[in-house]
Order: C-alpha cells, then sequence, then structure tokens
C-alpha cells in the first residue's frame, strides 16, 4: 500500500527520535525506545533503565515517557503534520507507551512555536536568582499544564509553601543507604560514561542550615570539579498533580511536565526538581493534603531565573535509542 502525501521521510523520522529523546528523565537514565516510521513515532517503556531503589519507579519511568511523548508532538508540528497521539493503545503490550502518529489536520502551531525550545531545556541544578517568578507567568505555566490534562500548583501561600519545603528536606534527610548506593553507581557510570557528569550535577549546596530546595544528586560523594555555591532561600516551587493514578494518568503528568517547561524555557525560566518526597508513599500522602487537593503530585519543580546554564545532558545515541523502524 502506498504511504499518504504526508508520510515522513527517514530524516523526518530522525527528527522525532531526536526531538523525544531530547526530553527530561529521572537522573536522565532515558528509560525508553521508539520504534519509526512513515506514520510517525512509538514510544516503548524501558524500565530496565529505571532506578530500582525508589518506590516510584514505575510511575517516574511513564513520566519521562510522556515527556518523550510531548516532544514528539511538537517535533511533528515543526515538521509540518497534525498529530493524533495514542496512549497504551495496545492491551497486551504495557510497556508500548503511546503511539505518536500524522494526522490528516493542520499542525498546531502553539506547539510548532515550542520547537525552538527542546534543546535549549535544561533541568537546572545551580542556584538561581533571588527573584520570584511573576504571578502572570505561572498563570502561563498553569494554563500549559491544563491544557494536557494536568494542574500545576505554585506554592505561593506561606503555610503551605513551607510545609512542602519541609517535606522536601525531610525525605532528604531520611533517604536510605540503598537508595544513595544505586543514585552512586548510575552517576558513576552506567555501561560507559556517566549519566550526569559533573556540569550537570551543579555545585554542592552550601549557607542554608535546613538544606535548600535543590536536590542534591551527588550527597556524599566526593566527585572533583563540583564546587560550592549558595543557593536563593526561597525558591518558587510548584506542584504538578494528575486528577488520576495510573499509567495513563502519569503519561498525561509527563506530556503536561514537558509543556510547562518548554513554555518556561522559551521565557527565560530554568528548572529543577525536589521530587524526594513523591518517592516515598507517606510523605507523597503528605505533599497532596498540603495542597487542599484532590489530585495525585507527580512533580514537585523548583522555578527561577538561572545564573548559570549548564550544558546539555548527555543523551543515548540514537542507534541505541531506535528499536527499529517500520517499512
Amino acid at each position: 500500500m502506498p504511504h499518504p502525501a504526508h508520510a515522513l521521510d527517514a530524516q523526518e523520522q530522525s527528527t522525532l527520535v531526536t526531538a523525544a529523546a531530547a526530553a527530561p528523565s529521572v537522573l536522565n537514565t532515558q528509560p525508553w525506545s521508539f520504534t519509526a516510521g512513515p506514520r510517525g513515532i512509538d514510544v516503548h517503556a524501558d524500565p530496565g533503565r529505571a532506578p530500582a531503589a525508589t518506590a516510584s519507579a514505575a510511575r517516574d519511568v511513564h513520566l519521562s515517557c510522556g515527556a518523550a511523548v510531548f516532544n514528539a508532538r511538537v517535533a511533528l508540528a515543526r515538521l509540518g503534520r497534525g498529530a493524533r497521539t495514542e496512549v497504551l493503545p495496545e492491551a497486551g503490550d504495557p510497556l508500548l507507551v503511546a503511539r505518536v502518529t500524522v494526522a490528516d489536520e493542520p499542525p498546531d502551531p502553539e506547539l510548532e512555536a515550542l520547537y525552538h525550545c527542546v534543546g535549549r531545556r535544561r533541568t537546572n541544578r545551580y542556584p538561581f536568582r533571588p527573584q520570584a517568578v511573576p504571578a502572570g507567568l505561572m498563570l502561563l505555566l498553569y494554563d500549559a499544564a491544563a491544557w494536557e490534562g494536568a494542574t500545576l500548583r505554585a506554592l505561593d501561600e506561606e503555610p503551605e509553601y513551607q510545609r512542602v519545603l519541609t517535606l522536601i528536606r525531610k525525605a532528604a534527610w531520611t533517604e536510605d543507604e540503598r537508595a544513595r548506593e544505586d543514585r552512586a553507581a548510575l552517576l558513576g557510570a552506567w555501561s560507559g560514561p556517566p549519566v550526569l557528569p559533573v556540569e550537570n550535577l551543579g555545585p554542592v549546596p552550601r549557607g542554608l542550615s535546613d538544606g535548600p530546595a535543590v536536590r542534591d544528586l551527588a550527597d556524599g560523594l566526593d566527585l572533583p570539579g563540583r564546587g560550592t555555591a549558595a543557593f536563593e532561600q526561597h525558591p518558587t516551587l510548584a506542584v504538578l498533580e494528575t486528577a488520576d493514578d495510573d499509567p495513563v494518568s502519569w503519561v498525561a503528568g509527563g506530556q503536561a511536565l514537558e509543556r510547562v517547561l518548554l513554555e518556561a524555557t522559551g521565557r527565560g525560566v530554568a528548572a529543577s526538581f525536589a521530587n524526594q518526597p513523591l518517592e516515598d508513599a507517606e510523605l507523597r500522602e503528605d505533599v497532596s493534603s498540603s495542597a487542599a487537593h484532590f489530585g495525585h503530585p507527580q512533580m514537585v519543580l523548583r522555578l527561577g531565573y538561572p545564573l548559570t546554564v549548564p550544558p546539555a545532558a548527555p543523551r543515548r545515541p540514537e542507534a541505541e535509542v531506535l528499536r527499529g523502524v517500520e517499512p
């Protein structure tokens, strides 16, 4: 059967894969693989690449894959194609997270406008400027999350803010030794170069007795070249929530997360994550109740204006993530 006129050629398929693979993921583990073809791209989960120490591993994989799905949609729009997205399209294959295919409709101009941010987005673990993200911009980010079926709840009320900040610190203090060892192994090497080089880890936090909101992924490790730095005392914090808490919701949450991050990137706002309390079932419930909201927290974001822009985190080569090419 001949392919329709809007079918993707090999270069366009590569563009989809590259954009999808640029998505954020837990510890930069990139727990996905892709099948590309003239009709679009399939995003598969690779749970073997998730850190095994946390109870949130399955959720983290689906959130990461959801972010990759959103980038594929953005790339299709940039290629002048409409997109149709099916989440968990085959009941017999739970690792097939989503199928993004060319649709016979005009591309979404709002998605196309985000394409230039895909390669510029960074997870920034460096100090931010001591100024809050304006309320008007937070409202725009709220709308970005809502467009994908999620809620971005800014922690702008002081009691709620301090409660979640306390939970972040509590989770950091109580993290078990196995989790630290597993993370150290990932940072040290994963069948090749480290998944997060020193330049992407940011400096060792100093100057705040209770600990900052930024997550020190190399806490306790002596890594040459990191240095130390004082972090902002009152970063902008927000919780990304979904109404339900299942794989479909996690994928939606990942798409909402990436839409928020790309919108923020385009406006000069950087982000990192403070998900420590979400990796503990009890603390995650506390994060949810603190928001006076019936949603399920999927991500805790630290947002701000960067002083330093880190390099892009390394990505697995296309030959490694490309599972196959459909004829």
